[in-house]
Order: C-alpha cells, then sequence, then structure tokens
C-alpha cells in the first residue's frame, strides 16, 4: 500500500510525566498540637475554586484554613493561593485523637478546621467545621459568586456550617 494517497492523522507527542507525591507544606501555626498522650494522625484537605457551576475555574483566589481558639481568636495554619487551574495546592493536617478523653474517644474520630476562600469581585465565602479524617482527602469544590458592580447589598461574604451528623452523639 502506497501511504502517500492515504489521510493519515496527525499524532500529538507530548511528554507524560509521572504524578510524584505532592510537596508537604508546612503549617503557619503549630500551636495547635499537644502531643501528650494524643495520638496525631494525618489527614488532608484539596481545594478547587470555581464559578458558574464549575464552567471557569478561579486564578488567584486566597485559600486560608485555620482553627479558631477558646476566645474566637482565629489562628491561620495554611494561607495559599490558587492556580490557573483554580486549584490549591494539598493541605497535611494533623489529626488529633485522646484515647484518654472519653469526651474525644470516637469509633470515627475527626479533626474540625475552618476554611475561607477570598477574591477580589466575589462574595468571601466561609467553610465552617470542615472535618478531617486520618489518612483520608476531603475535597471541596466551591463555586464563587460575584458580585455585582451596582449591587447595594452590604453583605460581602457568605457562610456555610457544617451541621453535626446524628453519629456525631452516638459516638460519644
Amino acid at each position: 500500500m502506497n501511504r502517500r494517497n492515504r489521510n493519515i492523522p496527525y499524532v500529538a507527542r507530548n511528554k507524560i510525566k509521572k504524578a510524584g507525591v505532592p510537596a508537604k507544606l508546612p503549617l503557619l501555626n503549630e500551636a495547635q498540637l499537644n502531643g501528650d498522650n494524643s495520638i496525631i494522625q494525618t489527614g488532608f484537605v484539596n481545594v478547587s475554586v470555581n464559578t458558574a457551576l464549575g464552567a471557569l475555574p478561579i486564578k488567584d483566589a486566597i485559600v486560608t484554613l485555620y482553627v479558631t481558639d477558646q476566645e474566637g481568636n482565629e489562628e491561620a495554619l495554611y494561607h495559599l493561593v490558587t492556580d490557573i487551574s483554580g486549584k490549591a495546592p494539598i493541605m497535611s493536617l494533623p489529626v488529633i485523637y485522646n484515647p484518654q478523653d472519653p469526651s474525644e474517644s470516637r469509633e470515627y474520630f475527626f479533626t474540625t478546621y475552618n476554611l475561607r476562600i477570598q477574591r477580589i469581585g466575589y462574595y468571601t465565602q466561609n467553610i465552617i467545621d470542615v472535618r478531617v479524617f486520618p489518612n483520608t482527602t476531603t475535597r471541596f469544590t466551591v463555586t464563587l459568586i460575584p458580585i455585582k458592580q451596582d449591587s447595594v447589598e452590604d453583605e460581602e461574604e457568605r457562610t456555610l456550617v457544617i451541621p453535626s451528623s446524628p453519629i456525631d452523639e452516638s459516638n460519644v
């Protein structure tokens, strides 16, 4: 057969690299950890930010993961910026379990954190009580809503509180 007369499709030759283990980012504030009788394991949070129900990724959104102390002060553990695909680097977090504390001894233990996603021109999104489980990646796809230019609304942030589950009360 003569190949000159046939239509041969164009073959794209891309270099494919194997995905390596994501770089472990250090925590900004490790004052939350007190490891006397606690068993500390690691959980992960993966956040992607978009608009229009996932149609458009939002670049340069600020993702802050924080905890609040007894006085209500926020202590930031991660402060990251999304890339061109709207994804923040994976956050590695301690999941603290104290078997000596009966209120903490649950069948499915977790540690709660809070997320704040901000971008100029969009409403700020707060997600309270994000549960992080050991050896598990918790994924969040956050949709930011654009602020209208002629809007008279004073509210420039929205808060989502994750409610407790009935299993939380049954495991205590």
